[in-house]
């Protein structure tokens, strides 16, 4: 390879979505020889042991040089293979059989590690496709993201019944190299005839997963003294990577007696238990917690929708075209965002439908579990987007971390900072515009690469939703990757945004973050402008040094006040704090 590294690209896509397709890796030339190896070997698997020539093009391919080096990066050094390469989607597999992987409950030996800037995928299928397989074949299909998804996988997804949606069946071409992580859900549905697809699997230098196949696999290797002690003993003495220990004895324990378990299935217990009185929908809470969004649909009834509809027509002439959005994006270009703010000061009865949104009881049940309580609402705004208005470039993401607008999870909650909710007054049909964001993005720990931002290479990993009038969306602002592409349906769209901020940080200023007003003219009276620096309220901090900030120069405390790209809240100064209360008091 001519680079040192993967790219910020490649790494945000594995990243984010738990896999990278490499177009044309292997030549015709390679991808003939495979083809006519298997067609003489004539069998699915045991390609290292057929007898030579035949076996050498799969021992090549097990170390092919663009795979070792994509591997070390993503798995580790000292990588190893786990299990013989074998062919996927032929006759012998069971398409029936549900997905597997996910990453809960979590199998270290398969996971995914991400910290402090290194990452060790512990398992890594590397997928060879010796022919064509276009979109909608079928044959191997993944649920992306779902290498760092926290919650269990529904049995429906699981098994084909109801996938919401989130089935993807990888189109590739014969030569291409996919790589996918081993906690990824992932498996085999029907297809369109046969497709060969050459699988290796590997895992990390020290991983245990799966016995060898040699016949010292099959030996116990235990010292006759055990047989002298107990079954459960002897358990807790086995030797990995043998068939007696693969996978290893289970002692089941009540805290007082011990008892091995035949069935060796993994004990670990936990402190936690589902809760049934939760009240939260389980195929929900796991979309929106490996998604980043979640849609809800017929919210609003046609009696709702025909009222809202109206207000938004009847004050048509309020309605102001904000700037350009598309941040030099040649997809997403056109014109200016017109916008309807003020909905819930309207006069009566025009301002009753956007009155109803706020503490809706359906929202408002999502937006407890999905960040706690105690979140306030902006004032609602209407987007009326018209044919050529410009997308939005795809902004914010899990990376920089930035907690007044994070996303994390933990024991079993969600806690989303950030919250925006967007009700649709019409359709928003497929490929005419909209809201775009890249699902799995808000769990992100590499930079959103420019392509992505701007729609003009997004990899394929940003996707436009596709919602319906009464449908409500919901997604993680400020973690979660979005924007809008622009709008090309002769239809004006028709969509009430309303933003969430969390009971913990502020998003928008206001007076209180002035030190004057939450201390009191006595107390800061006589202070320089680094004692008020920090004697000011809670102010939304955009990542771009919007507030003072104190540094150190030669042993002295500084005030800066660089500004950077966004400024969110008008009341942070650009200037010292103290000219404002000279300025205040000449007042």
């Amino acid at each position: 390879m001519d680079r040192e590294a993967m790219s910020n690209e490649e790494n945000y896509c594995f990243d984010v979505a738990g896999y990278l397709h490499i177009p044309g890796v292997l030549n015709r030339g390679e991808v003939k020889a495979l083809n006519e190896a298997l067609d003489k070997g004539g069998q699915s698997e045991g390609m290292l042991r057929w007898d030579s020539p035949l076996r050498d093009v799969f021992r090549d391919l097990m170390i092919h040089p663009q795979l070792v080096w994509y591997l070390n990066q993503i798995v580790g050094y000292g990588f190893r293979l786990d299990r013989e390469p074998e062919l996927l989607c032929d006759e012998t597999w069971d398409v029936g059989a549900p997905l597997v992987g996910g990453n809960e409950p979590r199998n270290p030996a398969r996971a995914y590690y991400f910290q402090n800037g290194r990452r060790y995928c512990q398992a890594v299928r590397a997928i060879w496709a010796l022919e064509d397989v276009e979109e909608g074949d079928g044959g191997f299909v993944m649920v992306p993201c779902t290498h760092k998804v926290n919650v269990e996988t529904p049995e429906d997804v699981a098994t084909g019944e109801d996938d919401m949606g989130l089935t993807f069946q990888p189109a590739l071409k014969a030569g291409d190299l996919f790589l996918v992580a081993g906690t990824v859900l992932q498996g085999v549905r029907p297809s369109k005839g046969t497709r060969r697809l050459l699988s290796y699997e590997y895992v990390g230098r020290a991983a245990i997963q799966s016995a060898g196949t040699g016949p010292m696999v099959a030996k116990d290797p235990s010292p006759e003294w055990h047989a002298a002690i107990s079954p459960e003993q002897r358990a807790s003495l086995y030797k990995p990577d043998y068939e007696y220990s693969t996978p290893p004895p289970v002692v089941v324990t009540d805290g007082e007696t011990v008892k091995l378990d035949e069935s060796r299935e993994v004990f670990h217990p936990s402190i936690y238990s589902r809760d049934p009185n939760s009240n939260i929908d389980e195929k929900e809470f796991y979309f929106w917690e490996l998604n980043g969004y979640l849609i809800l649909k017929g919210v609003m009834d046609e009696e709702w929708l025909e009222k809202a509809n109206g207000a938004v027509d009847k004050f048509e002439d309020r309605i102001v075209v904000q700037e350009e959005l598309s941040r030099g994006s040649k997809s997403l270009a056109g014109t200016g965002r017109p916008v309807l703010g003020g909905l819930l000061d309207l006069p009566e009865p025009y301002c009753e439908p956007f009155r109803k949104m706020v503490a809706h009881p359906t929202v408002q049940h999502r937006l407890t579990w999905m960040g706690g309580s105690g979140a306030r609402m902006s004032g609602p705004s209407a987007f009326c987007s018209v044919q050529g208005t410009s997308g939005h470039a795809l902004h914010d993401a899990g990376e920089p971390m930035y907690p007044p607008m994070g996303y994390q999870f933990q024991n079993g909650r969600s806690y989303s900072e950030a919250v925006t909710v967007t009700w649709q007054l019409r359709d928003v049909p497929p490929g005419l515009g909209g809201f775009a964001c890249v699902p799995g993005s808000h769990k992100g720990k590499y930079p959103t690469p420019p392509g992505v931002r701007s729609c003009d290479d997004h990899m394929g990993l940003a996707k436009q939703l596709v919602m319906e009038a009464g449908d409500v969306l919901f997604f993680a602002d400020g973690s979660t990757t979005h924007g809008t592409t622009a709008w090309k349906n002769p239809i004006p769209r028709r969509g009430i945004l309303i933003k969430y901020s969390s009971r913990s940080f502020h998003r928008s200023g206001g007076e209180m973050v002035h030190p004057w007003n939450r201390w009191g003219d006595d107390m800061v009276e006589g202070m320089t402008d680094a004692h008020l620096a920090v004697m000011r309220g809670t102010d939304r901090d955009a990542r771009d040094y919007n507030v003072p900030r104190l540094e150190v120069k030669d042993g002295e405390v500084e005030v800066s006040y660089e500004r950077g790209q966004a400024l969110y809240s008008g009341e942070a100064p650009a200037t010292p704090v103290v000219e404002q209360m000279r300025n205040r008091r000449g007042r």
